[in-house]
Protein backbone atom coordinates (compact mmCIF):
# COMPACT_ATOMS: atom_id res chain seq x y z
CA UNK A 1 0.00 0.00 0.00
CA UNK A 2 2.75 2.78 0.58
CA UNK A 3 4.67 1.81 -2.19
CA UNK A 4 1.63 2.34 -3.86
CA UNK A 5 1.51 5.93 -2.55
CA UNK A 6 5.10 6.43 -3.81
CA UNK A 7 4.88 5.17 -7.26
CA UNK A 8 1.70 6.84 -7.58
CA UNK A 9 2.99 10.43 -6.38
CA UNK A 10 6.35 9.83 -8.43
CA UNK A 11 4.04 9.08 -11.35
CA UNK A 12 2.11 12.55 -10.45
CA UNK A 13 5.66 14.87 -10.03
CA UNK A 14 6.73 13.13 -13.20
CA UNK A 15 3.49 14.44 -15.30
CA UNK A 16 4.29 18.07 -13.61
CA UNK A 17 7.45 18.63 -14.51
CA UNK A 18 6.87 17.14 -18.04
CA UNK A 19 4.19 19.44 -18.78
CA UNK A 20 6.46 21.98 -17.59
CA UNK A 21 9.39 21.24 -19.65
CA UNK A 22 7.13 20.02 -22.38
CA UNK A 23 5.88 23.84 -22.27
CA UNK A 24 8.92 25.32 -22.71
CA UNK A 25 10.25 23.02 -25.26
CA UNK A 26 7.33 23.51 -27.38
CA UNK A 27 7.53 27.44 -27.36
CA UNK A 28 11.02 26.48 -27.97
CA UNK A 29 10.14 24.88 -30.92
CA UNK A 30 6.86 27.20 -32.13
CA UNK A 31 9.91 29.95 -32.04
CA UNK A 32 12.14 27.93 -34.06
CA UNK A 33 9.15 27.06 -36.46
CA UNK A 34 8.47 30.54 -36.83
CA UNK A 35 11.77 30.72 -38.90
CA UNK A 36 10.69 28.39 -41.53
CA UNK A 37 7.51 30.50 -41.86
CA UNK A 38 9.78 33.55 -42.66
CA UNK A 39 12.42 31.14 -45.20
CA UNK A 40 9.33 29.60 -46.63
CA UNK A 41 8.08 33.49 -47.06
CA UNK A 42 11.23 34.24 -49.57
CA UNK A 43 12.53 36.77 -47.34
CA UNK A 44 16.13 34.80 -46.97
CA UNK A 45 17.46 31.77 -47.03
CA UNK A 46 19.72 32.51 -43.49
CA UNK A 47 16.25 31.78 -41.69
CA UNK A 48 16.28 28.30 -43.15
CA UNK A 49 20.10 27.95 -41.74
CA UNK A 50 18.59 29.28 -39.02
CA UNK A 51 16.22 26.81 -38.45
CA UNK A 52 18.27 23.88 -38.95
CA UNK A 53 20.82 25.44 -36.96
CA UNK A 54 18.14 25.87 -33.68
CA UNK A 55 17.30 22.08 -34.04
CA UNK A 56 20.98 21.91 -32.05
CA UNK A 57 19.52 23.96 -29.43
CA UNK A 58 16.40 21.22 -29.33
CA UNK A 59 18.86 18.67 -27.97
CA UNK A 60 20.68 21.12 -25.10
CA UNK A 61 17.38 22.05 -24.50
CA UNK A 62 16.12 18.35 -24.02
CA UNK A 63 19.93 17.67 -22.00
CA UNK A 64 18.98 20.60 -19.41
CA UNK A 65 15.33 19.70 -18.39
CA UNK A 66 16.33 16.17 -18.46
CA UNK A 67 18.80 16.52 -15.94
CA UNK A 68 16.69 19.10 -13.90
CA UNK A 69 14.51 16.52 -13.88
CA UNK A 70 16.79 13.74 -12.82
CA UNK A 71 18.81 15.58 -10.38
CA UNK A 72 15.63 17.10 -8.69
CA UNK A 73 14.44 14.23 -6.12
CA UNK A 74 11.40 13.06 -8.10
CA UNK A 75 13.00 10.05 -10.09
CA UNK A 76 12.92 7.19 -7.15
CA UNK A 77 13.76 3.90 -7.31
CA UNK A 78 12.73 3.17 -11.30
CA UNK A 79 15.75 5.85 -12.16
CA UNK A 80 15.93 4.54 -15.48
CA UNK A 81 11.94 4.24 -16.38
CA UNK A 82 10.86 7.05 -14.97
CA UNK A 83 13.70 8.87 -17.03
CA UNK A 84 12.31 7.55 -20.40
CA UNK A 85 8.78 8.26 -19.56
CA UNK A 86 10.29 11.79 -18.66
CA UNK A 87 11.09 12.41 -21.95
CA UNK A 88 8.86 11.04 -23.71
CA UNK A 89 5.99 12.71 -21.62
CA UNK A 90 7.99 16.06 -22.26
CA UNK A 91 8.11 16.01 -26.16
CA UNK A 92 4.29 14.61 -26.23
CA UNK A 93 3.21 17.96 -24.45
CA UNK A 94 6.08 20.08 -26.78
CA UNK A 95 4.36 18.12 -30.01
CA UNK A 96 0.89 19.88 -29.20
CA UNK A 97 2.30 22.93 -29.38
CA UNK A 98 4.40 22.76 -32.51
CA UNK A 99 1.59 21.12 -34.47
CA UNK A 100 -1.08 23.71 -33.46
CA UNK A 101 1.79 26.12 -34.63
CA UNK A 102 2.04 23.90 -37.88
CA UNK A 103 -1.40 23.70 -38.59
CA UNK A 104 -1.91 27.58 -38.03
CA UNK A 105 0.69 27.66 -40.82
CA UNK A 106 -0.63 24.99 -43.22
CA UNK A 107 -4.32 26.32 -43.10
CA UNK A 108 -3.82 30.42 -42.41
CA UNK A 109 -0.78 31.64 -42.72
CA UNK A 110 0.66 30.10 -46.11
CA UNK A 111 -1.44 28.07 -47.59
CA UNK A 112 0.09 27.27 -50.65
CA UNK A 113 3.27 25.99 -48.49
CA UNK A 114 2.01 22.62 -47.90
CA UNK A 115 1.34 22.06 -51.54
CA UNK A 116 4.61 23.66 -52.18
CA UNK A 117 6.28 20.90 -50.39
CA UNK A 118 4.53 17.62 -51.27
CA UNK A 119 4.06 18.29 -54.27
CA UNK A 120 7.66 16.38 -54.92
CA UNK A 121 6.17 13.18 -53.34
CA UNK A 122 3.09 13.95 -55.37
CA UNK A 123 5.31 14.00 -58.65
CA UNK A 124 6.62 10.75 -57.70
CA UNK A 125 3.67 8.57 -56.91
CA UNK A 126 1.98 9.58 -60.07
CA UNK A 127 5.28 9.23 -62.13
CA UNK A 128 5.95 5.69 -60.47
CA UNK A 129 4.92 2.98 -63.00
CA UNK A 130 2.78 -0.09 -63.05
CA UNK A 131 5.41 -2.68 -61.63
CA UNK A 132 3.21 -5.56 -63.38
CA UNK A 133 2.26 -7.30 -59.41
CA UNK A 134 -1.32 -5.66 -59.80
CA UNK A 135 -3.86 -4.84 -62.62
CA UNK A 136 -4.44 -1.35 -64.00
CA UNK A 137 -7.28 -1.09 -61.12
CA UNK A 138 -5.77 -1.55 -58.45
CA UNK A 139 -2.54 0.81 -59.80
CA UNK A 140 -4.99 3.68 -60.13
CA UNK A 141 -6.55 2.51 -56.57
CA UNK A 142 -3.54 2.22 -55.05
CA UNK A 143 -1.93 5.56 -56.52
CA UNK A 144 -5.14 7.83 -55.60
CA UNK A 145 -4.55 6.73 -51.67
CA UNK A 146 -1.17 7.25 -51.84
CA UNK A 147 -2.03 10.56 -53.17
CA UNK A 148 -4.90 11.51 -50.34
CA UNK A 149 -3.12 10.21 -47.99
CA UNK A 150 0.24 12.57 -48.85
CA UNK A 151 -2.02 15.58 -49.62
CA UNK A 152 -3.35 15.73 -45.56
CA UNK A 153 -2.27 18.19 -43.57
CA UNK A 154 -3.49 16.07 -40.88
CA UNK A 155 -1.42 13.15 -41.65
CA UNK A 156 1.72 15.49 -41.98
CA UNK A 157 1.25 17.02 -38.60
CA UNK A 158 0.39 13.57 -36.68
CA UNK A 159 3.44 12.15 -38.76
CA UNK A 160 5.32 14.94 -37.05
CA UNK A 161 4.03 14.49 -33.82
CA UNK A 162 5.00 10.86 -33.62
CA UNK A 163 8.19 11.91 -35.15
CA UNK A 164 9.36 13.79 -31.91
CA UNK A 165 7.61 11.03 -29.41
CA UNK A 166 10.53 9.04 -31.12
CA UNK A 167 13.10 11.41 -30.16
CA UNK A 168 12.22 11.73 -26.84
CA UNK A 169 12.40 7.95 -26.55
CA UNK A 170 15.64 7.84 -28.47
CA UNK A 171 17.03 10.74 -26.38
CA UNK A 172 15.13 9.31 -22.95
CA UNK A 173 17.10 6.10 -23.24
CA UNK A 174 20.37 7.34 -24.87
CA UNK A 175 20.44 10.19 -21.91
CA UNK A 176 19.70 7.68 -19.23
CA UNK A 177 22.45 5.47 -20.06
CA UNK A 178 24.83 7.87 -20.36
CA UNK A 179 24.32 9.72 -17.13
CA UNK A 180 24.03 6.10 -15.47
CA UNK A 181 27.10 5.16 -16.87
CA UNK A 182 28.77 8.65 -15.89
CA UNK A 183 26.93 8.05 -12.45
CA UNK A 184 29.03 4.77 -11.99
Amino acid sequence: MENDRKIESGLAALNRYAMYYGLLLGAFWVFRYIFLIIAGAGVSDRFLFLYYLMNIGTFLLIYVFYTRYRFSGQVGQHKLVYSILFMLLMCFYASFLEGAMMYAHYKFIDPPYFANMVSNVLNSVETYGKTGLVTEEQYLQIKDQLIAIYSSKIFYIIVEFLKNLFLGLFMGIVLSLIIATKKN
